[in-house]
């Protein structure tokens, strides 16, 4: 079906485009007329790794994994024009509920107070609304609204959240909501954190959401990376994006047009840091990066159209 109706669908969807609508993954519209894909059917994401650890992530997406993957989103969003006239209203963001999952351990390690939440919530809306960098980061228009906080005593959820049977034994029993809500689990996990993309949704709901290690919330004692920028970082994925130096010092990247080629992932904040040929210094200052907390301060404008690209295709009104 998809087959036949190719056309139609690129013809409305470059009629959007246009007409200031939607812009697709970072502002490509030929790429709306690929063909069909493969859902990526693994459980979560690339982690954002502790250093030390860069380069060993956990269940990293290969490139052509994420071609297929880019694909997919592509043929939603072209099936969205062709039931939809008008999608301007799903191309301006929106409130996200968010349900706040505590897992603590043995003696209650891991606790995290309400204030402290509170703040992290308000780290996470700083990101997403470009107030670190006005007038040059991207305001995306999604705002993260607590929607409520679980409390869970759980030694073997909150130190065994790596191993693939415990992740799921706790996330089902635990969340709650649809694809439009971002359950977070604070846990003692090995790396930063990882998250699910929105595509995985529909075969498996009850893993959907983010996971951060406890001690990167604001105040945390994971240094450098203790200003809760590793939940904007996971988030991000939850919402579509891949790292910037995802697919390396290619043209394609990470399908995002405004952010340079990186050759590798960043530690640290180094200025200056050009690790790829093609124009563009390593942008690493933009959350989708390894960079320490203190260095991020951006998504752009690419990033926010392919986000809400995403959200369109995939979490809006579910």
């Amino acid at each position: 079906m998809f087959q036949t109706k190719k056309r139609v669908h690129a013809a409305l969807t470059a009629g959007l485009l246009a007409a200031g609508a939607i812009t697709l993954l970072g502002g490509s519209p030929a790429a709306t007329a690929s063909g069909d894909s493969v859902m990526c059917a693994d459980e979560h994401a690339t982690a954002r790794a502790l250093p030390g650890s860069h380069g060993q992530e956990r269940n990293e997406v290969s490139d052509a994994e994420a071609a297929r993957m880019n694909a997919d989103l592509r043929k939603k969003i072209a099936e969205k024009a062709l039931n939809r006239a008008d999608l301007s209203a799903a191309a301006v963001g929106g409130t996200i509920p968010v349900v706040f999952h505590v897992v603590t351990g043995t003696g209650g390690v891991g606790a995290i107070s309400d204030a402290t939440i509170a703040k992290q919530i308000e780290v996470l809306n700083q990101g997403f609304a470009g107030a670190e960098l006005q007038g040059t980061a991207a305001n995306t228009g999604f705002k993260f609204v607590l929607q409520e906080t679980k409390r869970w005593s759980n030694n073997t959820w909150f130190t065994g959240v790596d191993t693939a049977s415990t992740e799921r034994a706790m996330k089902t029993a635990t969340r709650v909501g649809t694809a439009s809500t971002l359950n977070v689990w604070s846990t003692d996990t090995s790396n930063l954190g990882f998250a699910t993309f929105p595509s995985w949704y529909a075969g498996d709901p009850k893993m959907d959401g983010v996971v951060i290690k406890y001690t990167s919330v604001p105040g945390g004692s994971a240094t450098n990376f203790n200003l809760g920028k590793t939940l904007t970082h996971e988030t991000g994925h939850w919402m579509g994006l891949w790292h910037t130096f995802q697919g390396g010092c290619t043209s394609t990247n990470d399908e995002v047009a405004d952010t340079p080629a990186q050759k590798s992932s960043t530690s640290g904040c180094p200025e200056g840091r050009d690790s790829c040929r093609l124009a563009g210094l390593d942008p690493i200052h933009n959350y989708m990066d390894y960079s320490y907390d203190s260095c991020y301060n951006q998504f752009t404008n690419g990033q926010n159209n392919r986000m809400q690209s995403a959200w369109t295709a995939y979490r809006s009104g579910k």
